[in-house]
């Protein structure tokens, strides 16, 4: 019996450290939505409705039940058991206030294991983008703060075009206009915050130590990812949403050789 919190820690600890045993019986999860099936979803709401795509939550938390669910798939039984849980619109404590996070792998007793955002900018980007690059610098910062350990990931979606409608001038009626961001420059951007050191990750801040940016051009069916265009802009850094949960999982069981929770 634990005579402290300190004891009761490391009795916790131990006990999740054992459970992983073959006798142990936990409801099977359902087979995750695969990629292309998501982005297939997603093209049907942005076909339908593209301002509610823009301004809505049902769109971009498409992506968020992809992500979770590969993640809930790939964790171990055991971990179910132990209360592990995979939860979405998880809020969390960061270092001055409580950030609520799109993904996060919870631990009963520990918190959070792995978290991840996700935004998806599907208009006014060229506008709006540098100050939501701030504001998920400054996420990273708060959360990093309170939980250097965990891994912190991020997936930011942008279209490969969009179509803007301008207002009328003395020149010029009402037109509509379609705009193709600058994703080359933004891949560029978003590499820089990305690869936090796997052995420096205590004293480093406000970086991330995953990150997916997807570029999808919802206007081809089935919508197409072009992955082709952040590779060639990031060569040496992997942003790929194919390979995002493998690079989460890699980069937890690294830096938690002790406590394996992912198959």
């Amino acid at each position: 019996m634990p005579t402290d919190a300190n004891d009761a820690m490391l009795d916790i600890d131990f006990k999740v450290d054992v459970v992983f045993s073959p006798a142990v019986t936990v409801e099977l999860v359902e087979p995750a939505a695969t990629l292309a099936q998501t982005l297939a979803t997603m093209h049907e709401l942005y076909s339908k409705d593209r301002v509610n795509a823009v301004r809505g939550q049902h769109f971009i938390k498409t992506l968020h039940g992809y992500i979770a669910n590969q993640l809930r798939s790939r964790l171990h039984p055991t971990a179910v058991s132990a209360g592990i849980q995979v939860i979405e619109e998880a809020s969390i404590l960061g270092s001055h206030k409580t950030k609520d996070v799109d993904v996060a792998v919870v631990h009963p007793t520990s918190g959070p294991l792995v978290l991840v955002g996700v935004r998806s900018q599907m208009s006014s980007v060229g506008k709006n983008v540098l100050t939501y690059y701030q504001d998920i610098v400054g996420e990273a910062v708060s959360l990093q703060d309170r939980y250097p350990m965990t891994v912190h990931s991020y997936v930011y979606l942008h279209p490969y075009a969009y179509t803007e409608i301008k207002k009328a001038t003395n020149k010029q009626p009402e037109r509509s206009v379609v705009i193709t961001p600058d994703h080359a420059r933004y891949a560029k951007m978003y590499r820089a915050i990305a690869g936090r050191d796997d052995k420096l990750y205590r004293t480093v801040s406000g970086i991330y130590d995953q990150f997916a940016y997807l570029v999808v051009d919802f206007e081809e069916s089935p919508a197409l990812l072009r992955d082709d265009i952040v590779a060639a802009a990031s060569p040496d850094t992997d942003l790929s949403i194919n390979t995002f949960v493998d690079r989460l999982i890699d980069t937890y069981k690294r830096r938690n050789i002790w406590l394996d929770l992912f198959t």
